[in-house]
C-alpha cells in the first residue's frame, strides 16, 4: 500500500530529475540569469515551434505529460534546426517547483488544457489560485500570461479565478502569435485572455 510519505518521496525524486534535466537543456544557461517563454501543454509543439522560428531572440520551452507529444514536438526542431527552444515531458507545478531561482518566466501560454468538466473534477483544473500564486513566483514584473480555451464554462472559470488572484490583471492584450495549434484544428472555436503580472 502506498502511504502518503511514499508520495512525498516520489515527487522528491522527479522534482531531482527535472532539475537536472532543465540544467541539460540545449537552450538554457542555468548557471546565469535567464528569461524563458514556457508553453503549458505544448502537444505536438506546432504552434510554440512556430513562434520561435520568428522570434528567435526569445527562449522558449515547451512541456507536456503526454510522451510521445513530446517526442514529435523534439523531431520537429531538430528538423528546423531550432536553437532556442526545448520540449520536455512534465507536469506544470512540478516544472515551476524546479526552476532555478535565477531563470524567470517573461510570458507563459496555457492552450486547450483539460477543462475537467464535471463538478468534482474542478480541483483538477490548472487553473486555480494555487498555480496562479506558483506561476507568479517564478515571473517579472512585466511577465504575461495567456490563456486560450474551446470550453466556454473553463473560460469563465479561470477569468474568475485569474480576476480574483492578486498578482494577475486581465487586460485587453492580443494573442502573441498566429499559427493554428493541432487542438486548435481540432477544436476551432475557442476564447483567450491576456493577463499581466502584478507587483
Amino acid at each position: 500500500m502506498i502511504t502518503p510519505n511514499d508520495l512525498l518521496l516520489h515527487r522528491a525524486q522527479r522534482l531531482l530529475l527535472l532539475k537536472k534535466t532543465i540544467h541539460s537543456l540545449p537552450n538554457i544557461n542555468c548557471d546565469s540569469s535567464e528569461l524563458l517563454n514556457l508553453e503549458i501543454g505544448c502537444g505536438h509543439g506546432h504552434w510554440l515551434t512556430s513562434f520561435a522560428e520568428i522570434a528567435k531572440e526569445r527562449k522558449f520551452i515547451g512541456i507536456d505529460l503526454i510522451t510521445k507529444r513530446i517526442a514529435k514536438a523534439n523531431q520537429k526542431v531538430s528538423k528546423r534546426l531550432l536553437k532556442n527552444i526545448s520540449f520536455l515531458k512534465a507536469e506544470a507545478t512540478e516544472f515551476l517547483t524546479a526552476l532555478p531561482l535565477n531563470i524567470l518566466l517573461q510570458d507563459c501560454f496555457v492552450m486547450y488544457p483539460d477543462p475537467w468538466p464535471k463538478n468534482r473534477h474542478h480541483k483538477r483544473r490548472l487553473i486555480n489560485q494555487s498555480f496562479l500564486d506558483l506561476l507568479a513566483e517564478n515571473c517579472t514584473n512585466t511577465s504575461k500570461l495567456y490563456f486560450m480555451t474551446d470550453h466556454l464554462d473553463y473560460f469563465r472559470w479561470s477569468k474568475q479565478t485569474i480576476s480574483n488572484s492578486k498578482h494577475w490583471n486581465i487586460t485587453s492584450g492580443q494573442w502573441p502569435h498566429v499559427e493554428t495549434s493541432y487542438f486548435q484544428n481540432l477544436l476551432p472555436k475557442n476564447t483567450f485572455l491576456v493577463a499581466d503580472r502584478l507587483y
